[in-house]
């Protein structure tokens, strides 16, 4: 964008006497919802139905008004919510329609390693791959992108990214909110940075991306219209590197029902959540007074930030408001409390190995070695518990593809109440001391993977590749 002498003046003025020369509703409207919330269509696995994502080019309206160039699945940005059953084999039939190869993976998901996509399941332009994936874990959201190595960044942020639900029968029994789209929302959220004419822009580096524009399922500033009572939402953090930290706008707590790897034993209260990219977590919020509430995501840019923002890229976000809940209707939809127990602990057992990852910067990589996809970097038996210690140069998010862990300390400390749950993902500044453990199997041809979840360090290499061998009774762990 070109500017001329006369308008740089102008702008600098506006800078200068601040927000006195602005209109009120400049800053009312970063406070309230003004679009509609889109909640993307479910599909379902029942009856043997198969699970279809087409990967294709795709445009979508980012800034509200015009519609830009992106890729996602069925044709639509980001993709369908995916609902499957515990118990069920279900098909899954990726067919990529893009000019470019694309591998794909579903964070969470516990199945044998050659099921779970990533690099050695490449899908080359134009090429379909049908995986059967047998369903064996408790009730959980989970999500679906891709993990292309060194693009992974880019096919992200341009849309492959969709989010995965696990249902079974404790989920189906609990008296929580349920119906799709009316109660239970799913929250997909990312942040953009979009051009003059709303088209986000995205250049491949080694530095972390951080955009000015937040979305949540594509859409700025939303609202939802939701029943007075008890809602669920299902929070995903989908951007390539920024956290959030969430909090309600007028104090009020979030109840905290499940993270990464599904029901928290017992439901948690509190007044701000973490959200670190690729990490998800189920939260109730009460809308029985009937009051209008806000969603919001730390502290927004200042007047000088804006404009600074018109001559150079920002990452500093111009809005940070995440959803508006608007409670409507004289009753609830969900009356019951609150269960006071969610479901039972998982037992854990004695640790077989401790092991020390640490997250390099510049260059990115694991241990001082960066990615190398003939190379197996660890290996764990089936069923076993290992003490994982990890820490980074960089403050950055790290997952764990085919396992689960309990955070033990953070930084020597006990971790937050939201914390305490089974997980899959964490975000790392500082150290973290886990204990980690591994539902399925994998092979070297077909390795998990584990390391950052910051994605611009992913693609530099910061990836190491896991081997979990059978045990002795091989069988799933739950």
């Amino acid at each position: 964008m070109s500017f001329t002498r006369r308008k740089f003046i102008q702008c600098s003025a506006v800078a200068a006497v601040g927000p006195a020369l602005l209109p009120k509703t400049v800053f009312a409207a970063d406070n309230e919802g003004s679009n509609p919330l889109y909640i993307p269509p479910l599909i379902e696995s029942r009856r043997g139905q198969p699970i279809f994502l087409m990967m294709q080019d795709a445009h979508w309206a980012f800034n509200g008004r015009n519609q830009a160039d992106c890729i996602g699945f069925n044709g639509m940005y980001l993709g369908p919510t995916v609902k499957v059953w515990n118990g069920d084999d279900v098909k899954l039939i990726y067919s990529n329609r893009l000019t470019e190869s694309v591998s794909m993976m579903v964070s969470g998901l516990h199945v044998p390693g050659p099921l779970s996509g990533g690099a050695p399941r490449l899908i080359s332009s134009e090429v379909d791959w049908s995986p059967i994936l047998p369903i064996r874990q408790p009730a959980a959201t989970l999500w679906y992108h891709a993990n292309t190595a060194q693009h992974a960044g880019s096919q992200v942020y341009r849309g492959l990214a969709g989010l995965w639900l696990v249902e079974d029968d404790v989920s189906k029994q609990l008296p929580l909110p349920k119906h799709y789209g009316v109660d239970d929302i799913p929250l997909i959220i990312q942040d953009k940075r979009l051009d003059n004419f709303g088209t986000p822009v995205y250049e491949e580096s080694s530095t972390p991306f951080l955009g000015d524009t937040l979305l949540v399922n594509g859409t700025q500033k939303p609202y939802f219209n939701a029943s007075r009572g008890w809602v669920r939402l299902r929070l995903l953090n989908a951007s390539n590197a920024r956290r959030y930290l969430l909090q309600l706008s007028d104090n009020r707590p979030f109840t905290v029902i499940a993270g990464d790897q599904g029901f928290m034993s017992a439901p948690v209260t509190t007044t701000q959540l973490s959200l670190a990219p690729g990490e998800r977590r189920e939260v109730l919020v009460d809308l029985s007074d009937g009051h209008n509430v806000s969603i919001t995501a730390g502290t927004e840019a200042t007047i000088m930030e804006r404009i600074r923002g018109i001559f150079e890229p920002s990452t500093v976000l111009t809005s940070t408001l995440v959803l508006t809940l608007r409670p409507t209707g004289l009753l609830p939809l969900v009356t019951d409390s609150v269960p006071t127990s969610l479901v039972s602990a998982l037992e854990t057992g004695l640790t077989s190995q401790t092991r020390h990852i640490r997250l390099n910067d510049s260059p990115a990589g694991i241990n001082d070695r960066e990615w190398d996809a003939k190379r197996v970097d660890i290996t764990a038996q089936q069923g076993s518990f290992e003490r994982w210690t990890v820490e980074a140069d960089l403050p950055q998010s790290f997952s764990i593809q085919g396992a689960m862990f309990l955070i033990k300390s953070v930084n020597g400390a006990p971790p937050m109440v939201e914390d305490r749950g089974w997980k899959d993902t964490v975000w790392i500044d500082g150290n973290v001391e886990m204990l980690v453990t591994f539902p399925q199997t994998s092979s070297a041809h077909f390795p998990f993977i584990y390391g950052s979840q910051t994605l611009e360090q992913f693609d530099q290499g910061a990836v190491g590749q896991l081997l979990v061998q059978p045990s002795a009774n091989s069988g799933n762990s739950y």
